[in-house]
C-alpha cells in the first residue's frame, strides 16, 4: 500500500523537484515564508522564501529560472545552514579564501513583490519542478569540470589592478598603525621620534615664564636600557640580603636577652 503524499510538514510546503524531464524519480523541496527577529534589508520579511533540502547541484541561475513562475526573483542566497545574514562577498576574489558549500544546503529566494511568496505557498502538491532544461541546462560531470578549469585562468590586467589595490590598502593600514603607535616604546625600549613643526614664538609675561620653569622637573629614564634593569635587580637583591642579615642579628639578640628560660 502506497504511503499518502504529504503536502505540508511543520509549516513547510512540500514540492517535488526533478533534475531533468528524463528523470523518473524526484527530490522534494520544503519551503515557507522567511520570518526572523533580526531585520536584514537583503532578506526582507514578506518577500523572502526560505527553502530547505536543496540538492548540491542546484545553482543560483537554475533557482531564479524555477521560481520565476511565481514572480520576479530579485536575488537568491545559498547557505550551509540557516542564517539571518547574507554570504560574505570577498573584497579581493583572487586573494580571499571562500569555502564552497558542499552537499545539501538551504536557500533564500527574494522576490520583487510579496505576491511571489504567497503564490509559492499555494503551489499544488502534484507540481514537480524541473531544475535543468534544454535551453538552460545545469552543467554536471565533465562539462562542469571543463567550465571550472577555464574559469580558473585569470586575466592579467584584472589581476594587476587587484594587486595594486591590495598593496595600497596594506600601505594605508601600516601608516595608520604607525601613527597610533607613535610615542610608545617597542620591545627593546626604543621610542620612534618624528619631526614636529615648531610653534611660532609668542610674547609672554616674565612671571609666567618663571612659573613654567619651576613646574618643569627633570625627567630621568628609569630602567630604559637592559643594563639599567640588570643593575637595579642586583641592587634590590643586595638590599634584601642585607635586611635578612640584620633580621637574623635582631632575632639572636632577642633570644639572648630573654629572661624566661623554660629549659
Amino acid at each position: 500500500m502506497a504511503s499518502p503524499k504529504i503536502s505540508e510538514f511543520q509549516g513547510f510546503r512540500v514540492i517535488g523537484l526533478k533534475f531533468s524531464e528524463n528523470n523518473k524519480f524526484c527530490h522534494h523541496l520544503l519551503w515557507k515564508e522567511h520570518h526572523t527577529r533580526i531585520i536584514n534589508e537583503k532578506k526582507p520579511s514578506g518577500r523572502t522564501l526560505f527553502v530547505v533540502n536543496v540538492p548540491p547541484y542546484s545553482t543560483k541561475e537554475s533557482f531564479v529560472r524555477v521560481f520565476s513562475q511565481y514572480g520576479a526573483v530579485e536575488d537568491v542566497f545559498f547557505h550551509k545552514r540557516p542564517s539571518s545574514g547574507v554570504p560574505a562577498e570577498p573584497k579581493y576574489p583572487h586573494f580571499s579564501k571562500t569555502d564552497e558549500i558542499k552537499g545539501f544546503k538551504v536557500a533564500y529566494v527574494v522576490f520583487s513583490h510579496a505576491q511571489g511568496v504567497k503564490k509559492a505557498m499555494k503551489e499544488e502538491l502534484s507540481t514537480v519542478l524541473v531544475l535543468s532544461s534544454s535551453e538552460k541546462p545545469v552543467l554536471t560531470g565533465m562539462k562542469k569540470w571543463c567550465k571550472e578549469y577555464k574559469n580558473s585562468f585569470v586575466d592579467e590586467e584584472e589581476l594587476s589592478v587587484e594587486i595594486s589595490s591590495v598593496i595600497s590598502d596594506y600601505d594605508a593600514q601600516k601608516s595608520k598603525d604607525k601613527k597610533s603607535n607613535d610615542g610608545e616604546p617597542d620591545d627593546d625600549g626604543w621610542v620612534t621620534v618624528q619631526q614636529q613643526k615648531k610653534k611660532k614664538p609668542q610674547l609672554e609675561k616674565v612671571d609666567n615664564l618663571k612659573n613654567k620653569k619651576k613646574k618643569k622637573k627633570k625627567k630621568q629614564l628609569v630602567n630604559f636600557y637592559a643594563f639599567q634593569k640588570r643593575d637595579s635587580n642586583m641592587e634590590h637583591l643586595a638590599q634584601l640580603r642585607k635586611k635578612f642579615e640584620e633580621d637574623k642579628k635582631r632575632i639572636s639578640m632577642m633570644k639572648a636577652t630573654r629572661k624566661f628560660k623554660p629549659y
